[in-house]
């Protein structure tokens, strides 16, 4: 959800997950200081270039490029041409990154890095990461994909210390089971590492590999087919759609006829 917004700088945050932030900026019109953040940051360039400064050297940054911040890095980064600039910034609390570094073998970030993505792959990243914050997706989603944005976008750097599914069975269908009760509730990562005893950074792709979805479709899921049940009793839409956990009717029906085929209304009558 947008949370501020100055021209075309826009941020976004929720306020179930404080240790994330975005922004999208689409204007060149901006001049910055040397600075640092105290949060791990991304910055994806998507379009224009632009002169980056870090460490005492500057780099010319091109579109498709993605650069990499620990904490506390003094840089500084302005446009080339001030008209075709546009770049998407996220910013990590430290201690989520921490936690997803210490989820890896042989995964080290304590210094700049600057990559240049293939293809599409920049652009791809960024839409992936406005759209869960652009939309009313849960928690758990939002969180999905941007565990899913640092496994995408560090490939290369990071061996994965993979656990079998077979031998997470038992924390998986106490996963389950805690969505099975709760999914009409905002359920987030932390809540699912809480109860099963699996890192959350492992949880999404064990629970996929064993039930061929991620927690937070299986909780969609969940939500639509009690939706079902709660129409056929001819309630009002606006009412199943809050009930459900749904944002409002608008957000309901996009996501009803993603899984049923027919919008709330027509499935209804």
């Amino acid at each position: 959800m947008p949370a501020a917004e100055n021209s075309k700088v826009s941020f976004y945050r929720d306020p179930y997950l404080p240790f994330f932030e975005l922004k999208q900026c689409s204007t060149g019109e901006l001049s910055y200081r040397k600075h640092a953040h105290e949060e791990y940051s991304v910055g994806i360039v998507e379009q224009g270039q632009s002169f980056f400064w870090c460490r005492g050297q500057t780099t010319i940054l091109a579109p498709q490029t993605v650069v990499f911040l620990p904490p506390d890095s003094i840089h500084s980064c302005n446009p080339f041409q001030p008209d075709q600039w546009a770049y998407t910034m996220l910013f990590v609390d430290a201690k989520w990154v921490q936690g997803f570094i210490s989820s890896h073998k042989y995964c080290f970030w304590n210094r700049p890095i600057i990559k240049a993505a293939a293809g599409h792959e920049a652009v791809y990243a960024s839409n992936m990461l406005l759209q869960a914050f652009q939309s009313e997706a849960s928690p758990l989603e939002k969180e999905a994909v941007i565990a899913a944005f640092f496994e995408q976008t560090l490939a290369g750097g990071i061996v994965l210390d993979y656990i079998d599914s077979n031998e997470a069975q038992p924390k998986l269908k106490v996963i389950r089971d805690y969505v099975q009760h709760c999914f009409l509730e905002k359920i987030t990562l932390e809540q699912l590492e809480a109860v099963s005893g699996l890192n959350k950074f492992h949880i999404i792709r064990l629970f996929k590999q064993f039930y061929q979805i991620p927690p937070h479709t299986y909780q969609t899921l969940l939500r639509v087919n009690y939706a079902k049940k709660e129409l056929l009793k001819h309630r009002p839409l606006a009412e199943v759609a809050l009930d459900a956990g749904f944002y409002d009717q608008s957000h309901f029906t996009k996501v009803f006829k993603a899984y049923t085929g027919v919008t709330p209304d027509h499935y209804q009558s």
